[in-house]
């Protein structure tokens, strides 16, 4: 079977000329933000901001899962992808949690605010924000961690909607406090877009079955070969968002040669591979060696002698 890796790495000229998007876009709001007193434009600068530092974390795991594995580290740095995308998630939620907090103390004590530099402002992030979702299209189709970097990217996008909207509404109506409100609800909207892909990346770190895997089809599917009398320890995992591990105990009916038994552990790799994609596969033959026969056990089987 073929276990080739293939890799979405950002390109060099993309991430740089997205970086220096955005920190443009974050210095200008800031200033903005100050100038006109707009919580909601500031808050939109602060997300910018971990959009900087969210595409240079994507950027540098991107770098490390190219890096060859070695004898101190057997899988590489493969998992890079997996925790940057745990960083960027949870890096959002955390402002998320921030904005809240200032949208309340805002509300409080209201602040006047001047339309004008909230209205470009807005624009500009809205115009640079679409332009980098765009450039990083591609790579985020396949990849966890480019996809949380996007994410940042197009929920400050979305951000800049809403606070463009509260601009032209303190213009056109003076109602300073649908501002704050915007604000608020922005925080909402990045706790909800973020939650889905912190748990994603949870379930990966903590190697769980992946979710469009059924284990008793699993099952099924490894007992059609008529040589096996059962399935036992068996455990499914992802490395990264995109390579599935299996490992298992295979019980035999009989004592078959080894060229028999390795005939049918390959049969069982194929179907694993065609029917559920999963990538790497590991299998125990065994014949009458645990006593333990659950599918899903956590103790280690005891060795007992072959029976002949």
């Amino acid at each position: 079977m073929n276990h080739a890796h293939h890799h979405h790495v950002l390109s060099g000229s993309r991430l740089g000329l997205t970086v220096a998007l955005n920190v443009v876009i974050t210095v200008a709001q800031v200033i903005g933000g100050l100038l006109s007193g707009s919580l909601s434009l500031l808050s939109d600068a602060l997300h910018n901001a971990s959009d900087v530092v969210a595409l240079i974390i994507s950027a540098i795991a991107e770098k490390l899962i190219t890096r060859t594995s070695t004898p101190e580290k057997t899988f590489g740095y493969r998992r890079a992808g997996v925790v940057a995308a745990m960083i960027n998630s949870v890096t959002l939620m955390a402002i998320a949690l921030f904005l809240v907090k200032e949208s309340v103390m805002r509300l409080i004590n209201p602040v006047p605010i001047s339309a004008g530099p909230v209205i470009l402002l807005a624009i500009l992030s809205i115009g640079i924000n679409g332009l980098c979702v765009l450039l990083l299209k591609d790579e985020a189709e396949g990849s966890l961690n480019i996809r949380s970097a996007s994410l940042h990217l197009f929920t400050d996008m979305m951000t800049s909607v809403a606070v463009l909207a509260g601009g032209i509404a303190v213009a056109l109506f003076g109602v300073n406090r649908l501002d704050t409100l915007l604000s608020m609800g922005i925080a909402l909207y990045l706790i909800y877009a973020s939650w889905d892909l912190v748990m994603q990346s949870l379930s990966v770190l903590m190697q769980f079955t992946p979710p469009h895997i059924d284990v008793s089809d699993v099952e099924k599917a490894m007992l059609e070969e008529k040589e096996v009398r059962n399935i036992h320890h068996l455990h499914i995992w992802q490395l990264t968002d995109k390579d599935i591990h299996l490992e298992a105990h295979v019980d035999f009916h009989d004592d078959l040669p080894l060229s028999s038994v390795g005939d049918t552990l390959k049969k069982i790799e194929e179907t694993l591979h065609h029917r559920f994609h999963i990538t790497h596969v590991l299998l125990q033959p065994e014949l009458e060696v645990c006593e333990d026969k659950e599918l899903i056990a956590d103790a280690t089987c005891r060795s007992k002698k072959h029976k002949h």
